[in-house]
Parts: structure tokens; C-alpha cells; sequence
């Protein structure tokens, strides 16, 4: 598993020793950035093949020193959270390999950290005091419509960590997910137009 961090969280981390992508499955790949959302410290753990977005707050200093088992821990609860078993967590852990902090996974996906930054500042509500993870947030996070790095359509980031689950054979194929097929409109429009 690799685990991009953006400069701001390389600051953080007080690391220089940051190593380029081993070009890991997208799926197996997390970036991560710190900013400041309603003054409070938010980091963004967003996988790069579904831009699925995790919202954490009040990072403790001792999590930064082992950002990685952190980082892992996080994206297990999460995923436990989401109703996956044990065993199907389990499963991702082992396929994705050792954890590593390398450098973030493209331009696409951090042009997607920064839309989230922005699309942030209009999430109408006050960030939950004593949570860690931000779960409203983040589901809020979660409903932007985008086409991220690992899917050629776009959809809903929760519904296409799904389908990345299916494609990895960790969770069983369901009816298809809703992806919404735009070029379709396009070109039924431009053909009218001729």
C-alpha cells in the first residue's frame, strides 16, 4: 500500500526521505493532505483509483509517528464501517502489500484534493467536537459526482470503491453500479445539431 502525502503533510511528518510511487494498483493507493477547514485541522485520506475521501480531525502528534499504521488503521475501521468482513478487509491488507509514505499519485488526483478542499468549505455544518472520524463529512464528501483516475465514466466515489472492491474479487459482483454515461448526451446533441 502506498500512502502519498502532499508538502503540507510531508511538513508535518518532518520527513524529506519521501519516496516516488512504485506505480502500486491505484486501488492500494491512498493520498493524504492537511488543511484547515472551519479552523480545525482535517486530513484527507482519499484512495487514488475512486477518490473515496475519509475526513479525520484532532490528529495526535503520535499518530504522525507512525503515519502508516495510522493510516491503515483508519482505512480498516472505515471499510468495517462500510460492512465489509474481517476476512474481505484482511484480504485488501494482504493484496496491497507493504505500507509505504511515497510522493502523492498524479496530477488528477491531487487536482481531486483540491476540488474536495474547496467543495469543504460549503459543507453547511459544524465538524463533529469529539469524533475523530468525521463520518458526515465525509459522506458529504463522498456524494460529488467525479470521474477519478481509476474509472473511465463517472459515478459517485462510495458506489466506485464498491465496484474496485468487486473488480479485486473482496466483495462479490453486484447489479451494476449507478454510472452515469455523459458522452452519450453529447454526442446525441451534436448529431442534432448537424
Amino acid at each position: 500500500m502506498e500512502i502519498g502525502a502532499t508538502k503540507a503533510v510531508q511538513d508535518r511528518l518532518k520527513t524529506t526521505k519521501i519516496e516516488e510511487s512504485k506505480g502500486a494498483s491505484l486501488v492500494f493507493c491512498w493520498d493524504t493532505h492537511l488543511t484547515k477547514i472551519k479552523g480545525r485541522n482535517v486530513l484527507f485520506i482519499v484512495n487514488a483509483s475512486n477518490r473515496y475521501t475519509i475526513a479525520m480531525t484532532d490528529i495526535e502528534p503520535r499518530n504522525l509517528n507512525y503515519y502508516t499504521m495510522y493510516i491503515r488503521s483508519v482505512i480498516h475501521g472505515v471499510m468495517q464501517e462500510m460492512g465489509y468482513s474481517e476476512e474481505q478487509i484482511g484480504q485488501y491488507f494482504k493484496m496491497s502489500g507493504d505500507t509505504t509514505v511515497t510522493k502523492t499519485h498524479g496530477r488528477k488526483s491531487v487536482g481531486g484534493i483540491n476540488r474536495m478542499v474547496m467543495d469543504a468549505q460549503y459543507f453547511g455544518k459544524k465538524l463533529e467536537k469529539e469524533a475523530k472520524y468525521q463520518w458526515e463529512f465525509s459522506e458529504y464528501l463522498n456524494r460529488y459526482i467525479c470521474q477519478p483516475e481509476g474509472f473511465d465514466a463517472y459515478g459517485y466515489p462510495s458506489e466506485l470503491f464498491k465496484l474496485d472492491m468487486e473488480r479485486l474479487g473482496i466483495a462479490a459482483k453486484r447489479k451494476p453500479a449507478k454510472v452515469i454515461d455523459f458522452t452519450k448526451y453529447i454526442d446525441t446533441n451534436r448529431s442534432n445539431n448537424h
